[in-house]
């Protein structure tokens, strides 16, 4: 079971790396992390073992770890998994999640909406801090304890921001639209609804990634 320390630098590191801010071959080096960090390099070894066991990362020989990069080919395979699962968590999540957790996504839906015009970095980051929390509400939803760890371990690409600094405004308002479609489809307690609306909002961030 991940530290408390450990859990935090997995997390800050791994929102870094989805952000776009570590990009692709950066080198992770524990001394140096741990310094930036003001934690031991305990936690910081610990959490780089954890993104690499998620693909995020990969260790060199004598190089320590590194950011990995995504292949054109691993994108599209990352986002027809993520497609398959979280569809399918949508689906039970239709007729099983609370009224607490659709408001939560009706917030975050609402939170995202002035970030969508955003043209900075922190603004694009906080963009993608919101959609993977909306996400990560939806599969908790389902209360399905093998859908939520199959997803988990399915790394969410970094390459979503990129998607969102180049393809810009009408790109961030299509996705967040779709967030809407998939928030009335679990109102209505409709599971094939649901399933389908979220399956078509994975698959549209797929082609916006792949085909930049």
């Amino acid at each position: 079971m991940a530290s408390t320390g450990g859990e935090t630098v997995y997390l800050t590191l791994r929102a870094r790396i989805l952000s776009g801010e570590l990009g692709a071959n950066a080198v992770l080096r524990e001394q140096a992390l741990a310094e930036e960090l003001g934690v031991s390099r305990t936690p910081v070894r610990e959490a780089l073992r954890r993104l690499d066991e998620a693909g995020l990362v990969s260790f060199v020989p004598n190089r320590g770890a590194t950011v990995v990069e995504w292949s054109l080919e691993q994108v599209r395979e990352t986002y027809i998994v993520r497609a398959a699962l979280e569809s399918r968590a949508a689906g039970l999540a239709a007729t099983r999640i609370t009224v607490a957790e659709l408001d939560q996504l009706s917030d975050l839906i609402d939170a995202m909406e002035p970030v969508v015009a955003a043209t900075d970095p922190d603004g694009v980051t906080e963009l993608g801090r919101l959609n993977a929390e909306f996400h990560r509400i939806v599969v908790s939803a389902s209360r399905s304890a093998q859908l939520i760890t199959l997803t988990s371990s399915v790394a969410r690409v970094p390459l979503m921001a990129e998607a969102f600094r180049r393809d810009g405004v009408q790109f961030r308002a299509r996705s967040n639209h779709q967030h809407r479609d998939i928030l009335t489809a679990l109102r209505s307690g409709d599971s094939l609804w649901a399933e389908v609306a979220m399956r078509s909002h994975v698959l549209a961030a797929r082609n916006a990634v792949a085909e930049g």
